[in-house]
């Protein structure tokens, strides 16, 4: 199974975590996303961490049928119990999706995949393992959306990105940045191409691709 970094959280009363990384880009993510997602059908979003998103992104696009996912139980939980809080009908209970084996889904049975903040903190062979797996999910015409931290050829953005991607390397060798190049790499060679490229804040990148 794999296991990859759990950010810090804060946990309420009724079991939902809060992050502050995610509390940050929610309102970012959901102005990108608006010109990246389909119109309607299903969303599945590997590796949902708390859940935070997963409430916020169902309410926001209230025509998409949102289902979150993680490999950790801890972080279904608190993905259930942000399920339970907000009610949202389009929002449905977590899955158990790890990223090292077959998915659960459907073939052919979402029109999105969305990951936040996922490829840094796996193995590079993991990363060609989730676009094996989000092909087999889509439905033709599908998109997978990717947002996180990023290299650009060898060269890091900031001093910030190079210290924290050391610290990942200094946990586990195999994990950290990949560069846009290696990740565009991936993609094609499992039957996707390029849509789109939108900066974010703090260095990131939301990457769009779609089937080919």
């Amino acid at each position: 199974m794999t296991r990859h970094i759990i950010q810090q959280a804060d946990t309420s009363e009724d079991g939902r975590r809060t992050a502050p990384a995610a509390s940050r880009n929610t309102v970012p993510l959901i102005k990108a996303l608006g010109a990246r997602l389909p119109s309607t059908g299903r969303v599945l979003e590997v590796a949902s961490g708390t859940g935070q998103h997963a409430a916020a992104f169902a309410a926001a696009f209230p025509a998409l049928e949102w289902t979150p996912s993680d490999v950790d139980p801890g972080q279904r939980e608190s993905i259930a119990a942000w399920h339970q809080s907000t009610r949202l009908v389009n929002l449905l209970e977590p899955l158990a999706v790890d990223v090292a084996t077959s998915w659960p889904i459907a073939q052919g049975s979402v029109q999105a995949v969305l990951t936040v903040n996922l490829f840094h903190l796996i193995p590079e062979v993991l990363v060609r393992r989730f676009f094996v797996e989000a092909r087999v999910a889509l439905s033709d015409g599908g998109r997978v959306i990717v947002y996180g931290p990023f290299r650009r050829g060898t060269t890091f953005v900031s001093d910030g990105d190079q210290a924290f991607d050391a610290s990942l390397r200094a946990r586990d060798p195999a994990i950290g940045y990949k560069s846009v190049e290696e990740v565009t790499d991936v993609v094609e060679s499992a039957g996707f191409t390029s849509v789109a490229r939108d900066n974010m804040p703090a260095n990131n990148l939301l990457l769009t691709f779609a089937t080919a």
